[in-house]
């Protein structure tokens, strides 16, 4: 996929939008999405660290920078509506866990893309607000789950997590 048909298909999905929840920008359906639909084509700028916001994790040593069309305004949810699962160039694809209503906010967990936080990240440090029945209070990193919670959750992984 080139960038130019990733922005195109995801304007067509999403519209980014103030945070009813305080979190900065994020993305709300344009759609009604039913469960497994693709929701948003990641892509960016490739480089070999964790930043202190905003890079989305797709290999060992390996992070994007998104931009605003093309994955850049995801929020975190300790009960997502989205997961991912890698494309053959190595970038997410945002899908549906579960019917979405045009209009919702579209989340995902962090621990979805994330091995683990640099020392820099400043999700170590949030307290999370996601406000769900489950919400953790703290937003986790995929090292940070138990091993049952690493197993269970595999199938809304990105493609890398599945080495460990």
């Amino acid at each position: 996929m080139i960038e130019r048909d990733i922005v195109e298909f995801n304007k067509n999905t999403v519209v980014p939008g103030p945070s009813k929840k305080g979190y900065g920008y994020t993305y709300y359906a344009k759609k009604n999405f039913r469960a497994g639909e693709i929701v948003v084509h990641g892509f960016g700028k490739i480089i070999d660290h964790q930043t202190g916001h905003i890079s989305v994790q797709i290999g060992i040593k390996k992070h994007f920078l998104p931009r605003k069309w093309t994955g850049r305004y995801w929020n975190h949810s300790c009960e997502p509506n989205c997961y991912i699962k890698t494309r053959k160039d190595g970038f997410p694809d945002w899908l549906a866990m579960k019917n979405i209503k045009k209009g919702e906010e579209l989340t995902f967990s962090y621990y979805m893309t994330e091995y683990e936080w640099a020392k820099n990240a400043a999700e170590d440090a949030i307290v999370c607000g996601c406000e769900s029945r489950r919400c953790r209070k703290k937003i986790v990193s995929f090292a940070q789950l138990t091993k049952n919670e690493q197993r269970k959750n595999r199938h809304y992984l990105s493609k890398y997590l599945l080495l460990f």
